[in-house]
């Protein structure tokens, strides 16, 4: 084997075992009433693990503009769902009153919404292939 075909092999090789990329997912979030807190953001790529097993989380500081924008990388291609909620007090959970309702601001993709709770997996669940962009309206 001469030099040139031993160089071209192993570089070869090495690339073989760079992991793939995937996809990319920007969501751009709108309508946050305060610059206050952080939105956090969960993903979630199946009905049976909505809103129980998130596969990936992010977090974000809302602009006082109103609006947020999270970048989530290497994703493989497939159904995702996402939940947000504005954690306006930054203490990672949702707030409720007495009565069980939230008091703090929550979204879906797909600007989904449920009745006395949130909705279904497939109102709020959304393509990727590639890379793609999610608006959501708080």
């Amino acid at each position: 084997m001469t030099p040139r075909t031993l160089i071209a092999a192993a570089t070869l090789a090495a690339c073989s075992l760079l992991p793939a990329q995937g996809a990319t997912l920007e969501i751009q979030i709108e309508g946050l009433a305060k610059p206050d807190g952080l939105v956090m953001v969960a993903l979630y790529d199946s009905a049976e693990g909505w809103m129980k097993k998130m596969v990936r989380g992010a977090v974000a500081k809302p602009q006082a503009d109103g609006t947020a924008v999270l970048l989530i990388d290497d994703l493989p291609d497939g159904d995702y769902a996402i939940s947000l909620l504005h954690d306006l007090n930054s203490n990672s959970k949702m707030d409720f009153n007495v009565m069980g309702i939230p008091t703090e601001p929550f979204a879906f993709s797909n600007n989904a919404s449920g009745t006395f709770g949130p909705p279904k997996f497939a109102d709020a669940r959304f393509s990727l292939k590639g890379s793609a962009v999610q608006r959501i309206k708080f």
